[in-house]
């Protein structure tokens, strides 16, 4: 028998433990009522290059906007009260030059629980905990719950008061409570602290081409046109570009450009679209001020199909001289150099690409064959190189190489290769980096590279991701975290999202967070649960946090994925350092990997 009111079928809500941050804005009665168009737009201005962009850099979900404030949530504690903080720093450094009567500040509130989620808010007794400490919390402050702060108290980096039970509003039973003890917003120098520092993340999002008149199939094509454009601009200093991977969610259905910034945490979206009819192409774009609601400009190019370098080069041009005028015109044409004439190369590289991404045996190999026909078409292509490269490590990490280092060898020749033929180029440095780390345990070749491929493409997601794997081989978990953490910020919404995620587990693991290296390395699992990288230190990570029945299922989805998985094979190329790799070894011998 139905209950009364629920329809046969519907589908009951979801629950999950999360982390609630509610916010809202100090008298905004007061604010409004003495310049409400000023302080409507000035909020907004705040939202769009503070707040959105900073819970997305700690991984946080934007709920809703309310007219004076905001609900977000996180699967991190730690997260939920580091982005606070940021926060805090970020809106009183934006503000401080303002008068009393015109100052922006917010009160924040943070709880942990179960939560009600639905796909676009969340409900129960946890949400209403946050807000209803939010209100006890002082201008520019943040106060959170009791239950939160026992999971984090350890590696909170700010000092807390303890206010005791405090008794709030519709709620029968009081709640114990702690005040962040802020430093005064005015005393922050402009750069902020570090908690500042981890709020500045990319903005400009360059949206999927969506390919006009042409098979579904060619969509590959209008991503790889946005594709050369978000490299080039990851290479131009002072000009911050989430990675296109993040962007693919939104190649297809409606555009609300708003909608877009608001979720990657940019102010600038680019969106385009791409028809081709025999030789001849054409291409539209436009650049959108999502914080002005404005249009900054839009144009249309018309030629040969043998064009298409050219046409990218001058709509990446074009953007910087609209948003990053400062920039040098010899930087802007160092990052705008071509990278290959050979358009069949670049399509057959484009293919691969999404091919390798699937991560399943059958379309792997697919992918490891177009990549091969994208170097014969033109052997000068240094990014088919680093991409071969990055393919051989990829089979290595999964098991599904032969047995011998052929992989290896291979992995380190193409990578060489690249780097031969574009010296400058991040990608390809970064991937020769890796090799060099993970494959060879030639840290100090990997740390140099490394350097050189941040200096060279300072916005490359993918490069600082790499590098935290050569950080933690070498105990030095702090940094690999930072790098992690940095590369999941400049790659926010990745279709690849595991692969950034394997990392900052790994990090974490490497670093002694167990629990924290679950929690990443579960979210990883969630998304690709066949990533063999990230099954290793899941199984570990289960075994140090004395979870040992959950560390053995780990184990075996593992061994199916790995069926001649042995610890003595994998301990001769485990990348780690000694100690660190007698420890992880062990975790994995407990955790039932076959010797």
């Amino acid at each position: 028998m139905n209950h009364p009111g629920t329809d046969i079928g519907e589908v009951p809500p979801t629950r999950r433990v999360l982390a609630i941050l509610a916010a809202d804005v100090v008298g905004y009665a007061r604010l409004t009522e003495v310049a409400e168009e000023t302080t409507h737009i000035r909020l907004r201005t705040l939202r769009f290059g503070v707040i959105n962009p900073c819970i997305v850099s700690y991984r946080g979900k934007i709920v809703k906007n309310t007219g004076d404030g905001f609900l977000a949530s996180f699967d991190s504690s730690l997260d939920a009260a580091r982005c606070a903080v940021a926060m805090q720093h970020e809106v009183a450094t934006a503000q401080s030059r303002e008068g009393y009567d015109r100052k922006i500040q917010f009160r924040m509130g943070l709880n942990v629980a179960q939560t009600i989620v639905e796909s676009e808010d969340i409900f129960g007794k946890g949400v209403n905990i946050a807000a209803r400490l939010e209100q006890s919390a002082p201008a520019g402050g943040v106060v959170l719950s009791h239950d939160m702060y026992q999971g984090i108290k350890d590696r909170l980096e700010v000092s807390v008061e303890d206010l005791g039970l405090l008794r709030l509003k519709h709620l029968s039973r009081p709640v114990h409570a702690y005040s962040l003890l802020l430093p005064e917003a005015e005393r922050l120098p402009p750069s902020g602290g570090r908690a500042s520092r981890q709020a500045k993340v990319p903005f400009i999002a360059v949206l999927p081409f969506r390919t006009q008149g042409g098979s579904p199939e060619d969509d590959y094509f209008g991503d790889g046109t946005a594709d050369e454009i978000v490299v080039a601009l990851q290479s131009v200093r002072g000009l911050f570009v989430i990675s296109s991977t993040s962007t693919f969610p939104y190649r297809t259905g409606l555009i609300d450009s708003q909608r877009i910034g608001q979720e990657l945490g940019v102010r600038y979206v680019l969106s385009g679209s791409i028809r081709r009819a025999d030789k001849q192409l054409r291409i539209g774009v436009e650049l959108k001020d999502v914080e002005a609601g404005i249009v900054l400009w839009a144009d249309q190019y018309d030629g040969d199909v043998s064009e298409l370098f050219e046409f990218q080069s001058r709509i990446a041009t074009r953007i910087v001289w609209s948003i990053a005028p400062q920039v040098r015109e010899a930087e802007l044409k160092r990052a705008l150099h071509k990278r290959s004439d050979n358009l069949n190369a670049y399509e057959l590289l484009m293919k691969a690409i999404d091919f390798m991404y699937r991560m399943n045996f059958y379309d792997f190999g697919k992918a490891g064959e177009l990549l091969q026909a994208a170097i014969t078409a033109d052997p000068n292509y240094a990014t088919a190189y680093a991409y071969a490269a990055l393919w051989h490590i990829h089979n290595v990490a999964q098991g599904w190489g032969a047995e011998g280092g052929p992989d290896a060898a291979e992995a380190a020749r193409l990578a060489a290769a690249a780097v031969d033929r574009a010296p400058a180029d991040g990608f390809a440095l970064a991937v020769l980096g890796h090799s060099k780390a993970l494959l060879f345990k030639d840290y100090g070749a990997a740390l140099d590279l490394f350097d050189r491929a941040l200096s060279a493409s300072p916005g490359n997601a993918m490069a600082w991701t790499l590098s935290s794997g050569v950080y933690g081989y070498l105990e030095e978990g702090q940094s690999a975290i930072k790098r992690a953490e940095q590369g999941l910020r400049l790659s926010p919404a990745d279709t690849q999202a595991y692969f950034y995620l394997m990392f900052l587990g790994q990090a974490h693991y490497i670093n002694g967070n167990y629990d924290e290296a679950v929690v990443w390395a579960r979210k990883t699992a969630t998304l690709n649960g066949r990533l063999s990288a990230n099954l290793r230190v899941l199984a570990a990570a289960y075994i140090a946090t004395g979870q040992s029945a959950e560390a053995r299922t780990v184990t075996k989805t593992l061994l199916d994925v790995q069926p001649r998985f042995k610890l003595s094979a994998y301990s001769e190329r485990c990348p780690f350092r000694a100690g660190l790799r007698e420890r992880f070894i062990d975790h994995l011998r407990q955790a039932g990997l076959p010797d």
